[in-house]
Order: C-alpha cells, then sequence, then structure tokens
C-alpha cells in the first residue's frame, strides 16, 4: 500500500483542516505583535524624516535673513532715452548706497584687418601652392591654421571660421566688383588698445594673408585698431579693455552697450533691497508655519468616534516628546528679546510679527489688542529702520544664529534626529529578527502538530478497522442478528 499523504486519510476525520487552524490561530497570535511593531517602527522613522525635512527647509529660509542677504541691493539705471539701453549695472550686497552720472564716450571694440585691393581674384582663388600655416594672435590668445596646397580663399575663411581653438576671428569676404576685387575681411572680439589682431606664417607664399610678413610680399591692412572703452563717472574719466567695467564704483559691475547722446547721460542709483527683504521674511514665517502644520499632524492624537470606534489614526510621532521639545526650543528663540539688537527694534513682535493662537507666526492687521497693526510696524520697521531689521535677523547674536545653533542640534550628522533615525533602523532590524523566529517556531509547531495527529489518524483507522473486523465476526456466529430500523 502506498504511504497515506494528508491527514485524516485513514480515519476520515478532518484532521487536516483542524492542524490549519491551530497554526492559523498560532500565527496569528505570535506575528500580531510584530507586525504591529513593525509598521509603528515604519511609521515613527518616516515621521522623523519627514520632521527632518521641515526643520531643513526652515533653517533655509532662516538663513536667506543673515545679516550678508538682508544688505542686499538695487541697482537702478535710468537710461536717457526710451527704448535703448546705454548701460546695464548689477550691484554685490557690499555695495555702498548712492547715486551715480555716468556718460558713455567709446565702447570697446576689436581689431579689423583687410587684405591689399587685388590680392585676389575671387573667392575660389588659390591662396597657397604649398602647404603653411597661419598663426592668429590677440592679446593673450592664439589659435593656428593648417594651409593645404592649392586651398581656394572661401575654403581658407571657413577652415578660420570653423576652428575648435578659435578665441572670436570672424573671417568674411567681400566681392567688391571693382577695382578693388575680392577682399577677405578678418575682425577680432579681442577688445582693448594693445590687443590688435596679429597673423603671422611659416610660408612666404601667405604674406597676403598676414600681419607679419615671412617674405618681402603684400600684407594685411589694419583698417581698424582695437580699442578701450571710455565712460565718464560723476565727471572721472575711467577707461577699460572691454565693455564690462567691474568694480569702478567699488562692488558694482558695469556694463556699456552705446555711447550716450550729448548733454544726455545714464544715471544711477544703488539702494537696499527692501523688497527681497520683505520677500525673505515672509517666507520665513511661511516655512516655520508650515513647520508648525508638519508637527502638529505628526504628533496628533487618536479620534475615537462616539461608537468607541476609530475615525482618525494618531501621527506617526503621537506622544512622542522630542518635537514638542524641540517646538518649545524654537518658540522660545521666535518670543525672546535678542541681545544686542536696538531698542527700538529688538523682537519679533516689536517689528509686528506675532505668534497667534495656533503657535502660527503672522504679521496681524488687527488692532484688538494695540493702536498700531503687526503690519504697521513691520512697514515702518522695513521703511525706517532697515539697519536694525538687519541687526535683529542677522546680527551675531540675531535669531538666524540662535535658529541654526539649535536647528543643527537636530539636523546634524549624527545629531538628534540622526540618532533617533539610528536607533529606530537598529529596532526595525531586531523586529524582522523576531518575525523570523516566529515562522521557524510557527512551521516546527505545525510540523509536531502533524506528526501527533498523523498518529492518531493511524490509531483511529486502525480502531475503526478492528472495529469492522468484530462487527463482522458477530454477525457470522449462529443465533446473531442486528436489528433494523423500519
Amino acid at each position: 500500500m502506498s504511504s497515506i499523504n494528508f491527514l485524516g486519510a485513514a480515519s476520515g476525520l478532518p484532521l487536516d483542516e483542524l492542524v490549519t487552524t491551530y497554526v492559523n490561530v498560532e500565527r496569528e497570535t505570535k506575528m500580531a505583535r510584530i507586525t504591529k511593531n513593525q509598521e509603528t517602527l515604519n511609521a515613527s522613522l518616516s515621521g522623523v524624516g519627514q520632521l527632518k525635512s521641515a526643520l531643513s527647509s526652515f533653517l533655509d529660509a532662516s538663513k536667506k535673513l543673515s545679516g550678508e542677504n538682508l544688505k542686499a541691493r538695487t541697482a537702478t539705471v535710468t537710461q536717457p532715452e526710451a527704448g535703448k539701453t546705454f548701460v546695464e549695472a548689477t550691484a554685490k550686497n557690499t555695495a555702498t548706497a548712492g547715486n551715480f552720472d555716468i556718460k558713455v564716450n567709446q565702447l570697446a571694440k576689436g581689431s579689423r584687418l583687410e587684405s591689399a585691393d587685388n590680392s585676389f581674384a575671387d573667392a575660389n582663388a588659390v591662396v597657397a601652392t604649398t602647404d603653411g600655416e597661419l598663426t592668429f594672435e590677440a592679446g593673450d590668445n592664439s589659435f593656428t591654421v593648417a594651409v593645404t596646397a592649392g586651398m581656394t580663399l572661401n575654403e581658407l575663411r571657413l577652415k578660420i571660421n570653423e576652428s575648435g581653438d578659435n578665441f572670436g576671428v570672424n573671417a568674411n569676404i567681400l566681392n567688391t566688383g571693382g577695382a578693388a576685387g575680392t577682399k577677405l575681411v578678418l575682425t577680432s572680439d579681442v577688445t582693448g588698445v594693445g590687443n590688435d589682431l596679429v597673423i603671422s606664417n611659416n610660408n612666404a607664399e601667405l604674406d597676403t594673408l598676414s600681419t607679419v610678413p615671412t617674405g618681402a610680399g603684400t600684407t594685411l591692412n589694419l583698417t581698424a585698431a582695437a580699442q578701450d572703452a571710455e565712460i565718464e563717472l560723476d565727471g572721472i574719466t575711467i577707461t577699460n579693455s572691454t565693455n564690462v567695467f567691474e568694480d569702478a564704483i567699488q562692488d558694482i559691475s558695469l556694463t556699456v552697450l552705446a555711447t550716450t547722446p550729448a548733454d544726455k547721460n545714464v544715471g544711477l542709483t544703488v539702494a537696499t533691497d527692501k523688497k527681497a527683504a520683505e520677500t525673505n521674511i515672509r517666507a520665513f514665517i511661511k516655512s516655520y508655519n508650515d513647520l508648525v502644520d508638519q508637527v502638529t499632524e505628526l504628533t496628533r492624537g487618536r479620534v475615537m468616534g462616539a461608537d468607541g470606534s476609530v475615525t482618525l489614526e494618531g501621527g506617526a510621532l503621537a506622544g512622542d516628546s522630542l518635537p514638542r521639545n524641540m517646538m518649545n526650543q524654537l518658540r522660545g528663540i521666535l518670543g525672546s528679546v535678542v541681545p544686542g539688537a536696538s531698542d527700538d527694534l529688538n523682537s519679533l513682535y516689536s517689528m509686528g510679527i506675532t505668534l497667534n493662537k495656533d503657535g502660527k507666526l503672522e504679521i496681524s492687521t488687527s488692532t484688538e489688542f494695540n493702536s498700531e497693526t503687526g503690519q504697521m510696524r513691520f512697514d515702518k520697521a522695513l521703511n525706517e529702520n532697515y539697519d536694525d531689521v538687519a541687526k535683529l535677523f542677522g546680527g551675531e547674536d540675531g535669531l538666524v544664529n540662535q535658529l541654526e545653533s539649535v536647528i543643527t542640534e537636530y539636523t546634524k550628522s549624527g545629531g538628534i534626529l540622526d540618532s533617533r533615525q539610528t536607533t529606530l533602523q537598529s529596532q526595525l532590524r531586531e523586529n524582522t529578527k523576531a518575525s523570523e523566529a516566529a515562522e521557524r517556531y510557527i512551521a516546527s509547531y505545525e510540523e509536531s502538530l502533524r506528526k501527533r495527529y498523523a498518529a492518531l489518524d493511524t490509531l483511529l483507522g486502525q480502531m475503526q478497522r478492528q472495529q469492522a473486523n468484530v462487527t463482522a465476526a458477530l454477525s457470522s456466529l449462529p443465533g446473531f442478528t442486528t436489528n433494523k430500523s423500519s
């Protein structure tokens, strides 16, 4: 006979279902706590990551209010004629505020070379019968073009323009159609006095294409020398080799684009960029409020319905004191008086920024508690006490440095949140080990049950066969009868 492959085959009883039920109950009992623990740990790990991200965003917004950033400057240029730009300007944060008058006398230009009249009959004229090289130089720049035997003037033009090392030399051909014949014209983008384009060769046949001859042939003519840009800044003449004047006014960059009309100069005003400061302060407020919302979401408690059922699960960090302690520290800083700040502007409140009943920052427009609204104090601070605003936020002991000191302890590598994440990850690994151990136990438990019930199944089967045999033997005895139901 073949061996029995499933429980109950011998006895006819549903022993396989019974074992499966016992195993499932045991699995649910053992694994429910482990699964719940894993879900809690994963949620906490995710919550710490979200908290860390929100803190980092708030710190980034805070840093935009550091002393250097609050000193941002605008450079406003007033052009002398509508629709035309003569000068462009940008200012560094370290530029000094002021007004300036700018006259543009001339722009910086590169040099221009032309071949002599009748040097070439047309664009297909051969420039050399033997190989050679042309070397182009202007200022500190140089590149070389190989001229092959039989190369035409037009082929040379293309090779110059397409050279990968070309620093700004443009070659063109002018077909004059007159006594001058066809001309090669070369212009250089390298500007400034003394930076004329110079072309040399190693083959006298190329003298007509050079400014420095190898033989005694005709050379290119310099028809326009490179020149400096020249401006008058508040009546003081300043020259520069390019059209970009860096620090002609300290920490300000001027780009001249056209000469100014007679008696019509450009006006330049350098001022504090208060609009950018206001934008960054409002971004700071929003970022803090976003952090408050994030912490509220992460720490909310479980909400129960009237029937006792859960209508809203608790946040990932519900019951965790870490977010609460962190927010208490931040609120303490935001509500404090800043050491070293002006007496008239030494707190966020004095600037019109307050914490509302929800724990969020706001610039109030209400006069309920003060005849002067928060918005009025805010505008006054920016318009009348801007330097004090910079001290409040960006001073040595200002809000930005205080906030950075606290937040960094939470967000830095190896910091408070990093350590919390490490602990949670370790607990998750231990939970995984517990899960694996539970699976091994359940497998062993099932194997043990199956062995025991297999033995029981065999025993019951034997007893059933013995009963059948006894019944059969008795029925064969004389006078033995069985009553049958009618």
